[in-house]
């Protein structure tokens, strides 16, 4: 016979979506401040009138080069398990997914790439405005080994923030 859900089940996976949530937006908080404290508001067109970068001197440092990719591939991989069961198995398939879209747009913007693939963008992504910048992320973009490192850190880092929240709910009584 199948296995009954009780309510304590169910509440405590509620519970670790939650948390799993939390941290994701906690995540994407961080990497949006270094956008707003850190950036220069000509480089980030969606914050440029909040962004305090050209007043302040850089808040992040040298971190703040990569953490806005490391916080992206950590969040979303978090928030998609998040958004199928949170469990270590969507955590796992989340976080090999995000880490592979994050690679192939950082991989994207190497010069010796990014010509060739703005070929294969089609017209119509200039009728839609966040598309619409999809040819001068890949030509304008800068490609760096840095973020690489953090997008395969972010996913690990990911991985285990799933599987610490699963395995606490999981022996939780």
């Amino acid at each position: 016979m199948g296995e009954r859900l009780t309510l304590q089940d169910a509440h405590g996976a509620s519970s670790r979506i939650w948390t799993q949530v939390a941290v994701a937006g906690f995540a994407l908080g961080l990497g949006t401040l270094v956008y707003v404290l850190d950036r220069s508001s000509a480089s980030v067109p969606f914050f440029s009138a909040v962004s305090l970068g050209d007043t302040l001197p850089p808040v992040f440092g040298r971190l703040g080069e990569s953490l806005p990719t490391f916080s992206h591939v950590f969040a979303f991989s978090v928030l998609t398990a998040a958004w199928f069961g949170g469990g270590t198995r969507a955590g796992l398939w989340a976080c090999v997914g995000w880490f592979g879209v994050d690679t192939a747009f950082e991989a994207g913007q190497h010069p010796q790439i990014a010509e060739g693939l703005v070929q294969f963008i089609p017209d119509w992504f200039e009728d839609l405005p966040i598309l619409a910048q999809a040819g001068s992320y890949f030509v304008s973009g800068t490609f760096d080994g840095w973020d690489l490192i953090s997008i395969a850190i972010g996913a690990a880092v990911a991985y285990i923030a799933v599987c610490w929240t699963s395995l606490r709910d999981d022996h939780r009584e």
